[in-house]
């Protein structure tokens, strides 16, 4: 079958494993294999990695970092005189990595694994998918970060000579907490770890890692240029990229010193000038910057224990992940509720790749004597009427979080009126009753027969192994059912804004009796594009669909005839 490659795909830095001889093995990258995750244009071409890094400070607005922090949006991103998607980025980042493993190992990287935050929303997963298929790579697996740490940390306990504790020379299951504080993420997992790994809870924060720690530090820095240098450089964006990169020296530095020298000259101001700094920074100064950062992610980690119905002393490992976890101040703290003793020695720049590598040799096929169990990181839910005063519409579970994947969980609902049209699903992700505190990940329209009020409706969530999700959706007795894979970021599962638009109008009574048609064609359209294969059919039908919603914005005179248009594609 091939060697399927592990990825860490992180804000920060980013590496490439592979499993040989039953042992995962880091490909140096950039020399050490830790390679960060920047992309810059010089003006010839893109350049990625330590070069993009290197170049970075000085061109800040030809470089592009942290990009994961977008994935799963639809914001752009310029290098040079175009314009990027996040995955296009990311898709730079992966297709180097492989390149590089090529040149390096002389072998073609086809298939991989990449890890995520455990936390990461679907609409980051598919993101992440999709950056994989640009760079040209078959993904056979999203898994979350900290159970590849746990993955990784247990392959070492197995192939060691001698299990690491009474428990495991025992036999028993262990249970362990992995704590992982990244460049841009934080994710705690609890985990009981035996002949299958199994993941018991999962949460954290996808915008809190080291760039917020590093945040601190150049506001910090800001204010004593301005009380020195007499310059506001907060809106200044060159400075403000060479300071992001002092802080990010100075803050790995303190983790190993009590106290540095922030030294730098020639930072550039506005209107040509530039100016220097130079000041004193403790470990324990910036500990108080960034206290409340900290403390933020125990609370993750209380959340986690509780979900996983575990008390500290029943915790046996403490993983550490993630290059921010050497601050001394968070084992710290990991200590004094765990105990230092279950603290092992782990990697934490390179533990997510290589377990993703050990995943990748259990898909292959190889004997890793390993199972994994992982779990759903937010709740799936169902838009309903509420029956309740406070809310007009609510957010009914049908797949809870921390539910074991995969996973295919169906509950029924009752039509509303008689006669009733047409039944919209909307899917939600989120743990909160009102659907205005969730993420919308996908909506679709299910056609109904006529039928008497309060008619069943079967709706039935599946969430596969990589963390996506399909919807299913019967009327029971009429042999009306639709079926559809959710993709939040696909916009032909979404109404075009003219279209929204318009039915918002018929719903609030603004247009009349016209807008039913409109509706009826639209639906009818949506329905028939999520039921259709990838292919230039399904484009065109699409096309068309955004044409009608234009020309019925602008009032045009091809009203008429598009419709007829999409009426005649619809019925062919």
């Amino acid at each position: 079958m091939g060697e399927i490659y592990g990825i860490d795909l992180g804000t920060t830095n980013s590496c490439i494993s592979v499993l040989k001889e039953g042992k995962p093995h880091t490909i140096p990258v950039d020399g050490s294999g830790i390679v960060p995750s920047v992309v810059s244009f010089d003006g010839k071409e893109i350049l990625v990695g330590r070069k993009a890094w290197n170049r970075a400070a000085a061109f800040p607005e030809e470089s592009i970092r942290s990009v994961k922090r977008l994935m799963g949006t639809v914001e752009k991103l310029t290098l040079g005189k175009n314009n990027y998607d996040p995955e296009d980025i990311s898709a730079m980042i992966l297709r180097y990595l492989c390149d590089e493993a090529r040149d390096l190992e002389g072998c073609q990287v086809e298939r991989v694994v990449i890890t995520v935050p455990a936390y990461f929303s679907d609409a980051q997963r598919r993101a992440t998918v999709e950056a994989g298929k640009r760079a040209g790579l078959t993904v056979e697996r999203i898994i979350n970060e900290p159970t590849a740490a746990a993955l990784f940390y247990d392959h070492v306990s197995v192939v060691a000579e001698g299990a690491v504790d009474a428990k495991e020379n025992a036999g028993e299951d262990i249970h362990a907490l992995v704590y992982d504080l990244g460049g841009g993420t934080f994710d705690v997992s609890v985990l009981r770890i035996g002949e299958i790994i199994e993941v018991l809870a999962s949460t954290g924060d996808t915008y809190l890692g080291g760039d917020d720690f590093d945040k601190r530090l150049v506001v910090r820095v800001l204010q004593q240029i301005k009380d020195t240098e007499g310059l506001d450089l907060t809106d200044h964006v060159p400075a403000l990229a060479r300071l992001s990169l002092v802080a990010e020296r100075a803050k790995i530095a303190l983790s190993n010193k009590a106290l540095v020298r922030i030294q730098e000259a020639y930072i550039p101001a506005p209107k040509g000038k530039s100016c220097s700094v130079s000041m004193e920074f403790s470990r324990e100064e910036f500990e108080t910057l960034t206290k409340d950062l900290v403390d933020r992610t125990f609370v993750s980690v209380e959340k986690a224990m509780e979900e996983a119905n575990l008390t500290p002393d029943k915790i046996d490992k403490v993983l550490l992940v993630g290059g921010m976890t050497r601050m001394p101040v968070i084992s710290a703290r990991l200590e004094q509720i765990f105990g230092a003793a279950r603290l092992p020695a782990v990697d934490p720049d390179l533990s997510v790749a290589n377990g993703a590598a050990i995943q990748g040799g259990i898909i292959s096929g190889e004997n890793c004597e390993q199972i994994l169990v992982d779990v759903t990181p937010h709740t799936l839910s169902l838009e309903t009427l509420s029956h309740s005063d406070d809310l007009l519409y609510e957010c009914i579970p049908i797949i809870p979080r921390n539910t074991q994947i995969p996973v295919t969980r169906a509950r029924t609902f009752l039509t509303t009126a008689y006669h009733q049209k047409a039944a919209e699903l909307k899917v939600y992700q989120g743990e909160s009753r009102d659907p205005k505190e969730n993420t919308l990940i996908g909506k679709t329209m299910l056609e109904l027969a006529s039928a008497e009020a309060h008619c069943p409706i079967l709706v039935e969530y599946s969430y596969d192994l990589n963390g996506m999700v399909r919807l299913v959706a019967e009327q029971k007795g009429y042999s009306r059912k639709t079926e559809v894979r959710i993709d939040s970021r696909n916009p032909q599962l979404f109404a075009s804004q003219e279209l929204e638009e318009l039915e918002d109008e018929e719903e609030n009574g603004e247009k009349g009796e016209n807008r039913t048609a409109v509706n009826f064609v639209t639906r009818r359209a949506r329905a028939l594009i999520e039921k259709m294969e990838e292919g230039e059919r399904r484009q065109a039908l699409f096309n068309l669909l955004e044409s009608y919603g234009k020309a019925l914005r602008e009032e045009s005179d091809d009203v008429d005839r598009v419709e007829d248009q999409l009426l005649s594609f619809i019925e062919e």
